[in-house]
């Protein structure tokens, strides 16, 4: 994705305004049945497992990137309350340390568990490429012992983590990184919230020296909803769903880490990004240029998936690309791509993350976990770059309004019998159809006014899929 220098085009139509990826508006999709919206991604590089392998039955919470020398895409899961890493370039898997939440650091030095899912409550580093020895030998890892454990009552019960990398420098014949961990959970009641701990590893002739900082809490300004929050490759950023001002609905948001405290336990932090609508569980880039997430219908956020989803939820997954100053400091989001299209309740594609070289993975599970049907999930790898992207309408009241009505008249055309959408959930029905689509739902199906008729068909001329 670094390379990516995709031009943007402005169109303006009726108050609504978008920038879609060059190349993608010379052709005119043709005629489609509006109501055939499915969608696992434009461009699917890998989906696994295979037909000739074996199934996976279940998926506890989130699957995260394993960065390699090779450039495969790796990720780390579980299933069944064990750990595996997962070669989703070539169709291997093995079982390694631990139950859950194996996550990565984005130099790909280490995979880390946090404590709530170790057998000593320890917060445990692997050294990645010993796991990865083991992957492509074909050998289970289970007696791979950590290269660190950080035993401390500050974390003596954590879970959900993410982390970053805040520096990495030579200091003579020694090496020094810095890596951020954030991460829920707490043996102290009331629980403290979400909290970074920095991580100084130093290797000097083959020896490894680890010092940890005290558990800092995480930007103590934010007071509510702060319900699903992931921390940049660098650090430097976190991106969550929070409610902000009392009395507003709960959006999307980016917040810079501004100041640390380790002795006073605290945070500093500025928001950057308000996207103006509600998301959960979102990823950076590996080169911070972009972000993705998913939305849910019915399931407020559905920040926590385990074992799959519950009908009626649908999840699905969008990306957003994210401006930055001369600087290089977050200031805004560009346009977003609608990634994939779910109908079914109780199915979806759910917590999207990013590989380093710019590909995009998501979870999908194939039936509702309240059902009796035989549980599948998959591992979708997709070209973010082959989207359609458009505007951000949620922070426009007008072009909100249109793409509202034209969603809302999606379902009754559509899929009367779902459950109705909750607020703010229409417009992303919207997105999920072509212009000659959207053009043949309201020629079909709008009865109103003719002057709205008109402006409706004019904001289909932006409307989110090819």
């Amino acid at each position: 994705m670094s390379a990516r220098k995709a031009k943007r085009m402005p169109f303006a139509v009726v108050g609504l305004s978008v920038a879609l990826t060059a190349g993608l508006v010379a052709q005119t999709p043709p005629a489609a049945d509006y109501c055939r919206v499915h969608a696992d991604g434009t461009e699917v590089l890998a989906s696994r497992p295979a037909p000739d392998e074996a199934p996976i039955d279940d998926v506890n919470w989130f699957a995260r990137p394993v960065p390699n020398p090779d450039g495969r895409w790796i990720v780390g899961f579980a299933t069944h309350d064990q750990n595996y890493l997962y070669d989703l370039t070539r169709g291997r898997r093995v079982k390694i340390p631990d139950k859950s939440d194996a996550v990565a650091t984005p130099d790909g030095r280490y995979v880390t568990v946090p404590s709530h899912y170790t057998a000593a409550h320890t917060v445990n580093f692997y050294d990645t490429a010993t796991l990865l020895a083991r992957l492509d030998a074909g050998q289970d890892a289970l007696d791979v012992k950590p290269a660190f454990a950080h035993e401390d009552q500050d974390v003596f019960d954590v879970y959900y983590q993410s982390v970053g990398v805040v520096s990495d420098r030579r200091d003579g014949a020694s090496s020094v990184t810095v890596y951020r961990m954030m991460f829920s959970g707490s043996n102290v009641k009331p629980a403290p919230g979400f909290r970074i701990v920095d991580y100084t590893f130093t290797s000097k002739g083959g020896t490894l020296q680890v010092s940890a900082t005290r558990a800092m809490r995480l930007c103590p300004q934010i007071t509510r909803d702060l319900a699903t929050p992931f921390i940049s490759k660098d650090g430097r950023y976190v991106i969550a769903h929070d409610g902000g001002d009392e009395g507003q609905p709960g959006t999307l948001k980016i917040f810079e880490i501004t100041g640390v405290d380790p002795t006073a336990q605290t945070t500093t932090c500025e928001r950057r990004v308000d996207f103006g609508f509600a998301a959960g569980k979102a990823d950076f880039s590996f080169d911070g240029r972009r972000v993705t997430f998913h939305i849910s219908k019915h399931g407020y956020l559905t920040p926590f998936v385990n074992g799959g989803l519950v009908a009626p939820t649908i999840t699905d997954v969008v990306v957003a690309d994210l401006v930055h100053d001369a600087q290089g400091r977050i200031v805004g989001h560009g346009p977003l791509a609608r990634v994939t299209t779910s109908t079914r309740e109780g199915v979806g594609s759910y917590f999207p993350a990013f590989f380093p070289d710019g590909r995009l993975y998501y979870v999908a599970n194939a039936s509702p976990k309240n059902s009796t049907d035989a549980k599948r999930f998959h591992f979708r790898v997709v070209n973010p770059d082959k989207e359609l992207f458009f505007a951000n309408f949620f922070t426009d009241a007008a072009k909100r309004d249109a793409a509202e009505t034209i969603g809302q008249l999606w379902r009754q055309s559509c899929q009367a019998e779902t459950q109705p959408f909750q607020p703010g959930e229409a417009p992303w029905a919207f997105t999920s159809l072509s212009r000659s689509q959207c053009e043949e739902l309201v020629n079909a199906r709008f009865t109103g006014e003719a002057a709205k008729k008109s402006a409706l068909l004019a904001a289909c001329a932006v409307a989110g899929r090819r």
